[in-house]
């Protein structure tokens, strides 16, 4: 009856930090490379080639020795940022573009009338989502055929 020693398989993991932002952007790089090569699953972000792929090449190209669980961590938060993102923008076509803030230039109405809409956009009022291109490649297919929800 004494103590039961085995490891918890569930341990918590170290939560991967992304403090560079060229990370993010090689993550994002190499997440379309993956798909452009066929390595995305049919109800998940990649296959488990494309998984297994990522964090050999994150590693490669970062030093950083984050795990599947650790970088669809951050597909996911990304994946939140570019649906708020274009929640926000929605179907509006008037919008201006800000390049030295890098996001919407909008009316002050503009913005309260939206962020009463979508709250969660307040940090895209004054610095745009980054990687948008990136995001839109691996995100809009999944956002067209409604796989992977949220």
């Amino acid at each position: 009856m004494g103590k039961n020693n085995t490891s918890n398989s569930k341990a918590k993991k170290t939560r991967a930090v992304w403090v560079d932002p060229s990370w993010t952007t090689t993550f994002c790089n190499l997440c379309v490379e993956e798909i452009e090569a066929g390595n995305k699953g049919i109800f998940a972000a990649l296959s488990a080639k494309g998984w297994s792929n990522l964090v050999i090449k994150f590693r490669d190209e970062t030093g950083l020795n984050y795990d599947k669980e650790q970088l669809k961590c951050r597909w996911d938060v990304l994946k939140a940022d570019w649906r708020v993102w274009e929640k926000l923008k929605g179907v509006d076509t008037n919008l201006g573009w800000d390049a030295v803030k890098g996001t919407i230039d909008a009316s002050d109405d503009w913005w309260d009338m939206k962020l009463k809409e979508v709250p969660k956009a307040s940090k895209f009022r004054h610095k745009g989502l980054q990687n948008l291109q990136q995001l839109d490649r691996m995100f809009r297919d999944i956002a067209a055929t409604g796989a992977e929800l949220m």
